[in-house]
């Protein structure tokens, strides 16, 4: 059995408009979730993964409260080392997290396993030039695939060993510039951030939408800028004032 893996339901969501459109012939696709760009890494692979869970929870609060995220981690995890296929397409892009999988699926899956990897993109995520899977439209997804190649084992030893080097390093968050992973700390999304505030009352999506537009190296997804919003509150340097950071929230310079 052959398969597409993909990084994010967005993703999933653009390769489903290109079988429909089409251009893709193979309909099975399997979605993994997670973000690797963001977080703790330490138990990623381990399960049942209550670290990286945790993170999670504390970053999506109520947005993510009734996801069994430890479960949904141990299970992606126990598919790598033992899939019900025999080919893997994988799609990547811009996106770190897309890029990590690569390597994570490189890392973690079996030789016997075929692997085809479908590139699209710039080959860096700047954030004034950078396409993820789920923005390409069903023609540019048939032209990527056209243009894919099975990677050899030398291929996967090499994208693996980026996998183990993550993991060993461990950072904040992992950017993909210049055709390079490297970590950084989250001050790199903070400083965008506080740069869109002010001493007077903002809305606080007037801070979320430009963190998740101006970020090189990573897409800033929502729940991302909402979670380093209110880390700024804790750490004062920011005043929050409402009850619904989504609706009637505030914040300003403290």
């Amino acid at each position: 059995m052959s398969l597409h893996l993909v990084c994010g339901d967005g993703a999933a969501e653009a390769l489903r408009r290109a079988v429909e459109a089409g251009v893709l012939v193979e309909k099975k696709i399997r979605v993994m979730p997670d973000d690797l760009a963001v977080g703790p890494l330490g138990d990623v692979d381990t399960p049942p993964c209550q670290q990286r869970a945790a993170f999670w929870h504390e970053l999506g609060g109520e947005v993510l409260r009734e996801r069994e995220i430890a479960i949904e981690l141990a299970s992606d995890v126990n598919w790598l080392r033992s899939p019900d296929a025999s080919s893997v397409t994988l799609w990547h892009g811009d996106s770190a997290s897309e890029q990590l999988l690569l390597r994570r699926v490189c890392a973690l899956l079996p030789e016997r396993v075929s692997l085809r990897s479908v590139g699209a993109g710039s080959g860096q995520c700047r954030c004034e030039d950078r396409h993820a899977i789920a923005m390409l439209k069903p023609e540019e997804l048939a032209n990527a695939l056209a243009a894919s190649h099975e990677l050899d084992a030398a291929e996967r030893q090499r994208l693996g060993e980026d996998w183990r080097r993550a993991l060993a390093e461990n950072a904040e968050l992992r950017l993909w510039l210049d055709g390079q992973l490297s970590g950084a700390g989250y001050t790199h999304i903070d400083h965008v951030l506080l740069d869109s505030a002010s001493e007077s009352w903002r809305p606080a999506q007037s801070l979320i939408g430009p963190t998740m537009a101006y970020v090189d190296g990573l897409f800033v997804t929502d729940l991302l800028a909402a979670w380093r919003l209110r880390e700024q509150v804790a750490a004062g340097a920011l005043e929050l004032r409402g009850d619904d950071l989504w609706n009637n929230a505030e914040v300003r310079l403290a």
